[in-house]
């Protein structure tokens, strides 16, 4: 019954001129994180809630970029076969790849950051009025288990509050400590 009523709505909206489009991917998503997945804890064998052993945050990807060399330029915090991974990209090395044993709690300290500062709420793109030919760029991007997500950029400009240099300072601080430098 879904299907007819979708296809009728495309007819429609063909007949009209408009445009439809829909997104499977997200709408799978959300379908399956609303469904109570039960897991058994063997070392005290009471039963949990899959949601809540995990963060609500599946990806976080910060870039920031200046003037000069970096050793870490770009960062992704991600949920991957089960694991939290952690990679790391310089302005001029190749990528590196960390698996964290306490990635869920480095994924939780992020989307306090998001939820705090409302991240999700940030604008596509930032640029000031008038185009330096120098200065600084970056970009963020979070997508969250429910399907909400966020893709953000600007260059010489960013948005209102903290939440850019405070999610610059938990990944990149944590980066460096990776690489075994001081930040």
């Amino acid at each position: 019954m879904k299907i007819f009523k979708i296809t009728i709505l495309v007819i429609v909206l063909a007949m009209v001129g408009g445009t439809f489009t829909v997104d499977a991917k997200v709408k799978k998503r959300r379908n399956t994180t609303k469904k109570e997945k039960t897991i058994t804890n063997k070392k005290n064998g009471k039963n949990m809630n899959a949601k809540s052993r995990q963060c609500g945050l599946d990806m976080v990807e910060y870039q920031y970029q200046g003037m000069m060399m970096q050793p870490v330029a770009e960062v992704r915090l991600e949920r991957k076969n089960g694991k939290v991974v952690f990679a790391v990209r310089g302005t001029t090395t190749e990528e590196k790849e960390f698996v964290l044993d306490d990635g869920d709690q480095l994924l939780k300290e992020a989307l306090a950051i998001i939820e705090e500062e409302k991240m999700l709420d940030y604008g596509v793109s930032y640029e000031p009025e008038m185009q330096p030919l120098d200065g600084y760029a970056w970009s963020f991007s979070a997508r969250l288990a429910d399907g909400r997500s966020v893709s953000s950029r600007g260059h010489n400009a960013e948005p209102g509050g903290d939440g850019l240099s405070k999610m610059q300072k938990l990944l990149f601080g944590r980066a460096y400590k990776l690489l075994g430098m001081d930040y």
